[in-house]
């Protein structure tokens, strides 16, 4: 029954990969570590984190390449949350380590629902006012892109996420950028930051590759061919939809799992 749960997570991570450049971390993370009892041991969070990383490698990379076919990119305003992650995401790594399954385990269930919530309220997440593709940042600019670079950076390797939804946020409603642009940045930077996060992750726990090897090749290919398909719908539709269509998959799974996982706690105790 676990195998289900694997490729339904890694299915739903790479729609949500084409879809909103989100981390494969926001929805296989809390599927792994609710429904999965394997999952549930004192590292079982970690190895989550660890295989959610793995997948978005070639799942970010494969959307990536859709967005830059479709001209759907602009590094000149990313080149710093880029440098910022790359730094910053294997202190994380190692934090998460020490800190453990409780704070991992909750934080991600919470994140699914709230980022859900946040893309029904406001599906696209573009100012009015977008700026052209190329355009150098300003000081302003600059100041934002190293604040949420560095905060972004350490939160990837902590969390198991590849930073994207975070990436979003910055790239369209502080950067200017519109969104599908936005998503085929972010989902850019989501290749290196991956596969940093991932390498110190197994690096700290080895034993996620002795123990999970089976798991993590399944997530990695069901959702880069999931990322794919989906990334080539979403250049093709409208911002909006492709929000609000995110926003309602986001809610309602963040909601189920919070309350499994709540209710699973209840009966253990």
């Amino acid at each position: 029954m676990e195998y289900i749960w694997y490729i339904l997570a890694a299915l739903g991570a790479g729609i949500g990969t084409g879809f909103a450049g989100l981390s494969a971390a926001t929805v296989m993370v809390p599927i792994l570590i609710v429904l999965c009892p394997s999952f549930r041991g004192e590292t079982g969070a970690y190895q989550a984190t660890a295989i959610a990383l793995a997948s978005d490698i070639l799942g970010s990379a494969v959307t990536a390449m859709t967005y830059i076919k479709y001209k759907n990119i602009d590094l000149k305003r990313g080149w710093i949350m880029l440098t910022c992650i790359l730094t910053m995401s294997t202190v994380g790594s190692y934090a998460a380590w020490l800190v453990g399954n409780v704070v991992l385990g909750s934080f991600t269930l919470f994140l699914t629902f709230f980022i859900g919530i946040r893309f029904l309220i406001k599906p696209d997440t573009a100012r009015e006012k977008t700026v052209a593709k190329g355009d150098k940042l300003d000081r302003k600019g600059i100041a934002i892109s190293l604040f949420f670079g560095l905060t972004i950076g350490f939160g990837t390797g902590f969390v198991g996420t590849g930073g994207g939804m975070m990436m979003l946020v910055v790239f369209t409603m502080f950067l200017g950028m519109e969104l599908k642009s936005a998503v085929g940045t972010s989902t850019f930077i989501m290749t290196f930051t991956a596969l940093i996060a991932s390498v110190s992750h197994i690096i700290i726990h080895p034993a996620i590759i002795l123990e999970r090897w089976d798991v993590m090749l399944i997530c990695i290919v069901v959702a880069t061919i999931a990322s794919s398909v989906s990334a080539q719908f979403a250049n093709r539709v409208n911002n909006r939809t492709v929000g609000l269509v995110t926003g309602f998959v986001l809610t309602i799974m963040g909601a189920v799992l919070i309350v499994l996982h709540y209710l699973s706690n209840l009966s253990s105790a």
